[in-house]
Order: C-alpha cells, then structure tokens, then sequence
C-alpha cells in the first residue's frame, strides 16, 4: 500500500512519459540526459530504455527510491542525485538533453533564470532542452493575486502553506531566454491533472529547443 501511494503521488499525470517525449524522440541525439526534477522516474526510465545514460535529479528521496525500484534488474543506465536544483554542479557541453518537468516552477525568478543559464551551457551542440512550466494563466495564479499574497519576485510568491515558492512563466519570457537556440516548440496549453485533490485542470507552457552553433 505505501508503494502505491508513492507512485500515485509522483506519477500525477500517469505513468506514460511525456508525450513530447515520445513524439520527438528520433530526434534527440543519444548520449547523456539530465532529468530535473525527476519525481518518480516516468521520463528518466523512458529515456533510459531508449539509449540514454540519464541523470535523475530530485531533492525527494522517495521519488529516486521509486526510480531505483523501477530500473531494478533491467540493466538501464540510470544514476541518481539527491540534491536540490540549485545545489546541482552542471557541467558545461555535457549531455545531449536536458529536461524539466513541473519542476522549475517552486523557484524564485532569479533562481529560475540562473538554472536555465546552467542548463544551456551544460548542453552540447546539437542538445536539446524540454521544459514542461506552469503559465501565468493557471487557476492557483488567478487564486493568488486575488487573495492578495505579496509578489517577491516577477510573477513569483511565497506560499506559507506549503513553505514553498512558486514562479509562473509567461512563453515571452521563454522565447527571450532561449532566443539563441533554435525554437522546435513553444505551446500553452490546458492539461487535466488527477493525480491530487481530484480532477481539475492546469495551464502549462512547453518548451522545446534545441542548441546550435552560431549562425545556424
């Protein structure tokens, strides 16, 4: 019982990896992936069954353990790193994709903006980048600023029930940041989420790009 309630607490949008994921995977040239924020393991096990040498990052140690269990006698290339997003050494021209996951959004602006530097150097030429975020028109976004909780940061809160930040993005905010790159996807759209507190809905934006040489 306690295993199932772990799986359904980190697999909230199912156990299937992202569908963008799966579409674009012919694409991605094979080597190493970096999962942050990696849950319960959905898209690092996927990656890792389909030629990639994953990293799984995730500061939640029943998440990897999850993930350890998975990958438990299936010879998949998976390593796991217990360690908060902006504690992670990213290493610079380093993997082949790097991906995000509904796991961006619990920083602050200046977090935020420091991490997808990171993540851009880290990759290599030809690498490419997916971000799954939640967008400033979710429902918890409109609950916030019509309860009146203070903005610290652009488009970022403080929530003391939760003890947790949470930033929303805009796609001109990601259009700028990834202006170098070239831009395979930039989609908002409206997702069913029921993995918690009963069906209801999320407005996320994705975000696929990849990195090329200057000029390209």
């Amino acid at each position: 019982m306690k295993k199932e309630k772990q799986q359904k607490k980190y697999y909230w949008t199912g156990s299937r990896p992202n569908a963008i994921l799966e579409k674009y995977l012919a694409k991605f040239p094979r080597g190493k992936a970096l999962d942050l924020g990696a849950g319960g393991g959905r898209n690092s096990i996927f990656l890792a069954e389909n030629g990639f040498e994953v990293e799984a990052v995730d500061k939640s140690k029943e998440g990897l353990e999850i993930i350890k269990e998975l990958s438990k006698g299936r010879d998949l290339k998976i390593g796991i790193s217990l360690c908060d997003i902006n504690k992670f050494n990213f290493e610079k021209d380093h993997y082949s994709l790097v991906i995000a996951t509904s796991s961006l959004d619990f920083l602050k602006k200046h977090e935020v903006d420091s991490i997808l530097d990171k993540i851009k150097e880290s990759l290599k030429t030809a690498g490419f980048v997916y971000l799954s975020v939640f967008s400033t028109e979710d429902p918890m976004y409109k609950l916030i600023v019509d309860r009146g909780i203070k903005e610290i940061e652009e488009n970022t809160f403080y929530l003391p029930k939760y003890d947790s930040y949470r930033h929303f993005f805009t796609k001109d905010e990601l259009k700028e940041k990834f202006k170098d790159f070239k831009i395979i996807l930039l989609e908002q759209k409206q997702i069913l989420d029921t993995g918690h507190d009963g069906p209801h809905h999320h407005n996320v934006i994705e975000l696929l790009a990849k990195k090329t040489q200057r000029g390209d």
